[in-house]
């Protein structure tokens, strides 16, 4: 019996990755439970705009996992400014981006493009990383807990949190 195996890597997001970061992203923000805006209107939205208009900008970090040739989730930070802050957004902290392919998820993407993109991070002197997500997806709640995050507000459904990368164990190293 012949198996073959799938092959998985990670690598630097470029801008011809840009597509898939967006229909990435749009997995992310879209609840499961409710229904979704169409992509192109979803993508207009200024909250989601400033996560890839103009990707990538100095600053940018990302990276991409593929299963042999196809990409199956991706990561990014990038610095927030003018406008595109939020009410409690910092300047000077990046925020996360992250979605895997539905089929994908629960199989470890998630914390192999956390490990990756943190390295790289670490690697460029980014000192800390925000991200918000909803309290309804305990998975996500879960892998940015193991990977050193911690709470730092809630509001309705949704949980912020920081993860400092100068003093954190990151456990999946």
């Amino acid at each position: 019996m012949n198996v073959e195996r799938s092959r998985r890597t990670v690598h630097d997001a470029t801008e011809a990755d840009l597509s898939f970061l967006q229909r990435m992203l749009y997995e992310a923000v879209n609840r499961p439970d409710r229904v979704w805006p169409t992509f192109d209107s979803s993508m207009r939205e200024p909250r989601n705009i400033r996560f890839w208009k103009g990707f990538p900008r100095a600053g940018d970090i990302g990276v991409v996992s593929q299963d042999d040739d196809t990409p199956i989730g991706a990561a990014w930070i990038r610095l927030f400014s003018g406008v595109e802050l939020g009410p409690v957004a910092d300047p000077d902290v990046p925020v996360l981006a992250i979605g895997v392919e539905t089929h994908y998820r629960g199989r470890g993407v998630g914390q192999l493009l956390m490990h990756e993109l943190i390295g790289r991070a670490r690697i460029r002197g980014v000192q800390a990383i925000d991200l918000t997500t909803g309290s309804f997806n305990e998975a996500a709640v879960r892998l940015y807990h193991s990977c050193g995050f911690h709470d730092t507000s809630t509001s309705n459904d949704s949980i912020r949190m920081r993860l400092t990368l100068s003093d954190s164990d990151m456990r999946t190293q």
